[in-house]
């Protein structure tokens, strides 16, 4: 019994961290380069210090191909390489990403959840975060952002229960300078 009690909150726990997938997302347009302007940075990108930016390509069986650039404190560049794909052809805004190749496979088990949550109708930014509320980033073409688009940003994080003060805006070569937090600079 005490099992079954165990399970069953895991699973209203889960269900009530879960997130909205954005509607008609087009994973086609989600290709490309894009800036990281602010995230809760997961294990991958706390070493990076500025100048984050990610590129996603199509590759076979409908995965995505990534590779994520950013510089160190030390002043040296880092680069890493994934790959993801849609849980569900049907929701491609839910996408599983993994940095883990291991005999020319890539293991989807050990990779996380992206779910994009928002985005712009042109593809200018958008905003991704994990089921847990532990990582997300908002993505935006160039290493801007205006902050009309960060305060209804904003909304959409605190909507799906994110602390919109727990992003932090990665300092970018033509944009931001300081690793200040999202709430404090977006009113």
């Amino acid at each position: 019994m005490r099992r079954v009690a165990v399970a069953l909150l895991a699973l209203i726990t889960m269900a009530a961290n879960a997130l909205t997938p954005a509607p008609d997302f087009d994973l086609k347009r989600y290709y490309g380069t894009w800036y990281e302007i602010a995230a809760i940075r997961g294990f991958l990108q706390s070493r990076c210090e500025r100048d984050t930016r990610s590129e996603y390509a199509a590759v076979e069986n409908g995965a995505i191909a990534t590779h994520a650039y950013c510089q160190r404190g030390d002043g040296t560049y880092e680069m890493n390489e994934g790959q993801a794909r849609p849980l569900d052809p049907a929701l491609p805004a839910v996408l599983k990403i993994t940095a883990v190749r291991f005999l020319g496979i890539w293991w989807y088990p050990l990779g996380r959840e992206s779910i994009v949550i928002a985005f712009d109708p042109d593809y200018r930014w958008l905003v991704t975060g994990h089921p847990s509320l532990r990582y997300g980033r908002i993505l935006s073409r160039g290493p801007t952002i205006p902050d009309a688009a960060l305060k209804g940003i904003i909304g959409t994080l605190a909507a799906e229960g994110f602390d919109p003060c727990a992003f932090v805006f990665t300092p970018q070569t033509g944009g931001r300078t300081q690793a200040t937090r999202l709430c404090e600079e977006v009113h």
